[in-house]
């Protein structure tokens, strides 16, 4: 029976983030444990509950290449490029498109995207200044 005298409950957009967090972090679990259709769907999922980030969207588009659906993660990786500000997530979805494209079986195209990815210059995560060594 449905309680229809308590006021209804708008969730708010706090809540909406920490599901949107929990199914990615437990999308990209299940999937790193070799479950990418189940993970699929929960990233999916969260998909669904935020704006969608850069690191879902590579994570989903992961998740496909593994579930045996390279085509949608290329169409994914397509719609991401335009928004890759950087070389290091250039370099990543680079990668992710070489992966897609050699499960598609185009082993030439693959060759090439991971080439173009390893060319891409990204910086050292850290610098170390050499005592004596002038750069």
């Amino acid at each position: 029976m449905r309680d229809t005298l308590s006021p209804k409950i708008e969730p708010f957009a706090a809540s909406d983030t920490a599901k949107a967090e929990a199914l990615h972090a437990m999308g990209s679990f299940y999937v790193r444990q070799g479950f990418p259709k189940q993970g699929l769907s929960l990233l999916l999922a969260a998909h669904k509950f935020t704006i969608p980030s850069l690191e879902l969207n590579r994570a989903i588009a992961h998740a496909y290449i593994l579930a045996g659906v390279p085509q949608k993660a290329l169409a994914m990786l397509d719609a991401l490029a335009p928004t890759l500000e950087d070389d290091v997530m250039r370099r990543a979805a680079g990668q992710l498109r070489a992966r897609a494209l050699m499960a598609l079986g185009h082993v030439r195209e693959a060759q090439a995207a991971f080439a173009d990815s390893t060319a891409l210059r990204s910086k050292p995560i850290r610098q170390f200044n050499v005592i004596g060594h002038k750069p």
